[in-house]
């Protein structure tokens, strides 16, 4: 039996595409025997202003020290954010961590031209699956230059959505120079990657990054993995985290993390 199951990719009603309110993340995160939860709402810097992120974050931050205060010290609650595309305006992105004293940053990539993200392709018609993802990795390459983040989010996202399109035939070889230029980058600098599991429960089938890659980033010196559901309804919390914890063992590490004031806090695998 697993008991560090913690989840550290959590979406609340203050992220544009979340349900539910932290408290009863909270809540339901303790019924499924989680160990704790990072709540990581969003902040992408594209749609910054059009979404009012800030008002968004600084609300999300002050709900999770009110759900700390309610559940006590028996539940890991950690506060954190998801800020993607900071190459948009580095200023903007600044304040967005400011927002609160946030536990855990996780550094994404969601849209690439006109910010356009994946979800909104379609990759069984007009979109080329494989020019997206080449427009993606550069533009991670640009997250990657800013810097301000712990752990670097769902490494493989497009896939998710160039899957559910039925492109099973897209592969990712191609850019193994790449990935392995990012994975060497995040390593060097100290920063993890996530295990994104939320691919597990849709088409894809697969976690974000899969073993083969998330290996590789152990070769190259990484140390740091997170495990997220990247749950934006509380149905989601803690899906697929037994089993991105088994695929972690299989790439060699022995631990994995959650974040507590920006400082990485080990668990054991088993």
């Amino acid at each position: 039996m697993l008991y560090n199951l913690f989840d550290s990719h959590t979406h609340s009603d203050n992220s544009f595409d979340g349900t539910h309110s932290i408290m009863f993340m909270c809540e339901s995160a303790i019924a499924r025997g989680l160990l704790g939860i990072a709540v990581t709402d969003h902040a992408d810097i594209d749609f910054f202003e059009e979404q009012q992120f800030l008002r968004r974050l600084g609300q999300s931050y002050f709900e999770v020290q009110k759900a700390r205060s309610a559940f006590g010290s028996g539940f890991a609650l950690s506060s954190g954010i998801e800020i993607g595309e900071p190459d948009a305006d580095p200023a903007l992105a600044d304040r967005a961590l400011a927002a609160g004293k946030f536990d855990f940053v996780i550094g994404s990539v969601h849209s690439v031209w006109d910010k356009k993200d994946p979800y909104y392709m379609n990759f069984a018609g007009e979109d080329d699956p494989y020019a997206v993802l080449g427009a993606y990795f550069d533009r991670m390459q640009l997250l990657l230059d800013w810097g301000k983040f712990d752990v670097l989010g769902h490494l493989t996202y497009p896939m998710r959505y160039i899957a559910r399109d039925g492109r099973d035939d897209v592969t990712l070889e191609r850019f193994d120079g790449v990935i392995d230029e990012i994975l060497r980058r995040v390593a060097h600098a100290g920063k993890g990657i996530e295990i994104n599991t939320s691919g597990l429960r849709q088409p894809l089938g697969l976690t974000m990054p899969t073993l083969r890659y998330v290996r590789r980033y152990r070769e190259l010196g990484g140390e740091i993995i997170t495990i997220g559901s990247d749950a934006h309804r509380a149905e989601d919390l803690g899906a697929g985290i037994a089993d991105g914890m088994e695929l972690a063992r299989a790439a060699g590490f022995r631990y994995f993390c959650f974040y507590k004031r920006r400082e990485p806090r080990m668990l054991r695998l088993y």
